[in-house]
């Protein structure tokens, strides 16, 4: 399955750039990817910042790059990006570039949910409080629906205009386990 990893912000927040920081064996972001690819979605269709591409030696053939030249635009910039590369008339994800504690397997289990959903559904989400986590899956009808996102919301209000077609489902902690602050960082690492 094709996915788009949004991973071009600026961590405001962190002060530094936190998919670049340590977790585990590697970093945040080579740990999101390689989740990714074990979960079964290739290619992933990656956006980074100069900075993150600069500083990533993981670059296998299935990872396909894109440069956001502007990321200080939104997330929405990213993902118009990602779309661009994403091929017409096939479903997709979208993942972000902070969540490390996705794994493979919890990864695997969404993908399987999204592909029982009933033809009349074309969102497949974790959800807990109203608060959407990721991966988000996406039948083919997204690509042009999400071409008018803007800012750092990214899609969230297009998709509170098609709420009737979305299936939310229970997940664990990890698919809404960002890492945005030193704070946040500190907290969690420490636990794996």
């Amino acid at each position: 399955m094709n996915a788009i990893l949004l991973a071009a912000g600026l961590s405001k927040r962190m002060g530094v750039q936190k998919l670049l920081l340590p977790f585990g064996e590697s970093s945040v972001i080579e740990t999101v990817i390689k989740n990714m690819h074990g979960a079964g979605f290739s290619p992933i269709i990656a956006v980074f910042s100069d900075e993150v591409n600069d500083a990533l030696s993981y670059k296998p053939e299935w990872l396909r790059i894109a440069i956001n030249k502007n990321p200080e635009r939104g997330q929405s910039s990213s993902l118009a990006i990602g779309l661009e590369m994403l091929p017409d008339n096939e479903d997709f994800c979208i993942m972000l570039g902070d969540l490390p504690f996705a794994g493979q397997e919890e990864m695997s289990k969404l993908r399987e949910g999204f592909s029982a959903i009933p033809d009349d559904k074309t969102v497949f989400t974790p959800c807990r409080g109203g608060i959407f986590g990721h991966p988000m899956f996406y039948r083919a009808i997204w690509k042009k629906r999400f071409e008018i996102a803007q800012g750092d919301a990214g899609g969230r209000n297009i998709l509170m205009d098609h709420k009737d077609e979305i299936v939310i489902t229970e997940a664990p902690d990890c698919h809404f386990r960002d890492i945005d602050t030193p704070d946040d960082y500190k907290n969690f690492v420490k636990k794996i």
